[in-house]
């Protein structure tokens, strides 16, 4: 089971079979509720609700309805862990600045420039919990 393409995103596991969930969020996205619920749907049939991190590509002007951000920060998945999120634009980082001050994710959840650095952080939130 590769990777999984909805309209909103791409997401996939990744390839070092490390435990991190890898979803590309598309280019000029409004992520509403029911997108969250799919990406959950995509999310637990390739984590088997296994202990995992979630690495979020957000693409370029991506934001999300106020609905999809509470559900989002306030419905943990089974067996999530952590969340990173790099950011491409000063837009989309100061929407994720508002959502994690605003919102409270349930998981530990970083902003990151760089995929490396994030990738890097979630290697160790998931030695935390092993």
């Amino acid at each position: 089971m590769g990777q999984i393409t909805e309209h909103h995103a791409t997401v996939r596991m990744d390839y070092d079979g490390e435990g991190i969930l890898v979803a590309t969020i598309n280019d000029d996205i409004e992520l509403t509720l029911q997108d969250i619920l799919d990406h959950r749907e995509i999310a637990a049939r390739l984590t088997r609700n296994e202990p995992h991190c979630v690495l979020a590509i957000a693409g370029e002007r991506t934001q999300a309805t106020q609905e999809a951000r509470e559900y989002a920060a306030n419905n943990v998945p089974i067996g999530r862990i952590a969340e990173a999120v790099v950011i491409k634009s000063l837009t989309v980082r100061i929407l994720g600045n508002f959502y994690l001050q605003f919102h409270k994710p349930g998981v530990p959840t970083k902003m990151f420039d760089d995929r490396y650095e994030a990738m890097t952080w979630l290697k160790l939130q998931l030695k935390r919990v092993s």
